[in-house]
């Protein structure tokens, strides 16, 4: 026989188990986020130093080729950090994509946890119904058996 409470409290404590990895997995995504979101802002500000290099060279009247070799050789360097940059970025946007596929995941996980907890309990008041039934089927049977018994034992009297 089915030890239903101890099902369901297994099943529960699974459940339980899955919202606390959802919620590490949840906290972890933000957590990732945010550090995509720094290296993007780095690389809008590596791109931005570049842009408003070139613009300084630009506006300088006494520009010369040596004055243009010096910010070409400047620019190469800002270049190098831009793409440095650009690899922090992909490698904090594929460590997000992976938290977030974790956290769908765990997700999925609590869902069915949820569900086996639900499909427990449903099975458990099913059991304790087919219980009450029988129970109330033997009391019937044994009410019928002491009824005939006192029928056959009256007639036993008269006769």
């Amino acid at each position: 026989m089915t030890d239903w409470p101890r099902l369901e409290d297994v099943r529960e404590r699974r459940r339980r188990l899955a919202l606390e990895q959802l919620a590490a997995d949840r906290r972890a995504e933000q957590a990732q986020a945010g550090v995509l979101q720094a290296a993007e802002l780095a690389r809008a500000v590596a791109e931005g130093v570049k842009a408003s290099h070139w613009q300084a060279a630009a506006a300088d009247p006494a520009l010369s080729v040596s004055a243009l070799a010096g910010a070409a050789a400047w620019s190469r360097v800002l270049d190098e950090r831009i793409a440095r940059e650009g690899v922090a970025v992909a490698e904090a946007k594929a460590r997000a994509e992976a938290c977030t596929r974790a956290a769908e995941a765990s997700r999925d996980a609590l869902r069915r946890a949820a569900g086996s907890v639900e499909k427990a309990a449903r099975l458990a008041q099913q059991a304790r119904a087919q219980e009450r039934r029988r129970a109330d089927d033997r009391l019937e049977a044994t009410a019928e058996d002491l009824a005939a018994a006192r029928w056959a034992a009256q007639r036993a009297r008269r006769d």
